[in-house]
């Protein structure tokens, strides 16, 4: 049943990626990294380890693309924000 939940998310992710920008890409990759980061800074592993594959999931997308290097300074951009969303 957890498989399929997880399948589920994925394929709804990657409907939803596929619809977004670079910057909303970025933007949603950094405050998931951020997410991943409290979840396990207060403990919930699980929870951090399911937001930090979906930011692998957006990093991997752009990866060996001419947009790497945009999208990328894009997160890095959002990432030293205090707060993004």
């Amino acid at each position: 049943m957890n498989k399929l939940i997880s399948l589920a998310l994925v394929l709804f992710f990657f409907s939803f990626a596929a619809c977004s920008s670079l910057e909303g890409d970025a933007q949603k990759a950094a405050k998931l990294n951020k997410e991943s980061m409290q979840y396990a800074k207060e403990g919930n592993l699980e929870e951090a380890e399911k937001a930090y594959k979906d930011v692998q999931q957006i990093i991997d997308s752009y990866k060996d693309t001419e947009h790497y290097g945009e999208f990328y300074a894009a997160y890095n951009k959002y990432m030293r924000e205090k707060d993004n969303f």
